[in-house]
């Protein structure tokens, strides 16, 4: 009786650190993908609106007046100047808006994974479930957030 009381809480021990180690690795997954959402959007509000200004500033002064030395190089080279960097910086708006909202999705799984895991947690240290219920809810999160806990 003794023995089984001693395997039973060996067993509950490696699965509180399962269960703590699979919260470290999704937090840490998280916040990564919470930095590069965050380097997205600055990219998807900056490039457009650096493009928008530009194309402005051009209409308003003139190509070859703002790009002189593209200017001096060839004919309308400063208008073809301002063209490419207008184009450029539309084109990084519309690919990091693309982008944007694939980690917009990848956070809110994120953020769902680690909810789970530290209601998990919760309800370990607080004891209030069955060690059946708990390893079941556990299960379901591996099963559904494979890629934020391996």
């Amino acid at each position: 009786m003794t023995d089984d009381r001693v395997i039973k809480t060996q067993d509950h021990a490696g699965f509180m650190t399962s269960v703590k180690t699979s919260l470290s690795i999704a937090k840490n997954k998280t916040d990564g993908i919470r930095k590069a959402n965050s380097q997205l959007f600055v990219a998807n509000v900056v490039s457009p609106a650096a493009a928008t200004l530009l194309a402005a500033f051009t209409a308003a002064i003139g190509g070859n007046q703002i790009f002189q030395q593209a200017a001096a190089q060839a004919n309308d080279g400063g208008w073809r100047l301002a063209c490419i960097l207008v184009a450029i910086f539309s084109f990084i708006g519309t690919v990091s808006s693309m982008f944007k909202k694939q980690f917009d999705d990848r956070l809110a799984q994120g953020n769902q994974c680690v909810g789970r895991l530290l209601a998990l947690d919760l309800a370990i240290t607080t004891g209030n479930n069955s060690w059946e219920e708990i390893t079941k809810e556990y299960g379901e999160i591996v099963r559904a957030f494979p890629e934020l806990i391996s």
